[in-house]
């Protein structure tokens, strides 16, 4: 953690996107402190959260949040849309069930040459499949366009040449998210934080 890398993530010299690096794999409590107060020293304006599947106060009780709150960085959350919490959520868990499920039958197979065997085979790769469709359209178009809405709403009545804020969020979402805040003109500088770095304080 003493030696945070910033990545950057665009060459265009009037839209300024880094990725932190040099991160732990997971990174103790302890370590969320002293990212914190790194950041504090840049100094960044606000930081943007996507909160995945989880609601707002269930983060409130992370220790990430408590970190922001203690060195007064303001934090602003990004909920998933209702419809794809219930709809989309429900969906992926059935699918998944149900890979799960021929998994599980087709790894006890002694014999997996059989008709059945091979079928089972192609049933699996079918919702693999599916899994990763779903999850890459969740991912790449429904919470993009939801943090950038986000982000576009809290720079709304301020000068965003003079803003800098980090994003915490999956990092394969980052690219479409700069992409798009691109597009609006947005002029902030934004690290991009890996949610995942901190599973232990955010999933």
């Amino acid at each position: 953690m003493n030696s945070i890398m910033f990545e950057s993530l665009t060459e265009d010299k009037n839209f300024s996107v880094y990725l932190i690096r040099n991160l732990e794999s997971e990174s103790k409590e302890e370590n969320v402190e002293l990212l914190m107060k790194k950041i504090k020293n840049i100094p960044v304006n606000f930081a943007t959260i996507d909160l995945g599947y989880i609601n707002l106060r269930e983060f409130n009780e992370t220790h990430l949040a408590k970190v922001l709150k203690k060195f007064g960085i303001p934090y602003f959350t990004i909920e998933l849309p209702h419809y794809v919490k219930g709809h989309y959520l429900s969906q992926i868990s059935e699918i998944q069930n149900k890979y799960d499920e021929l998994k599980s039958t087709y790894s006890m197979l002694k014999d997996k040459n059989t008709p059945g065997a091979q079928e089972l085979s192609y049933l699996i790769d079918y919702y693999s499949n599916e899994l990763k469709e779903l999850n890459y359209y969740i991912n790449q178009e429904v919470r993009t366009d939801a943090i950038t809405k986000r982000i576009l709403q809290v720079i709304k009545d301020r000068d965003s040449e003079d803003l800098t804020f980090v994003h915490f969020g999956a990092e394969n979402t980052f690219v479409e998210i700069m992409k798009q805040l691109k597009e609006q003109n947005v002029k902030s500088n934004i690290l991009f934080i890996q949610k995942s770095k901190f599973s232990h304080s955010i999933d």
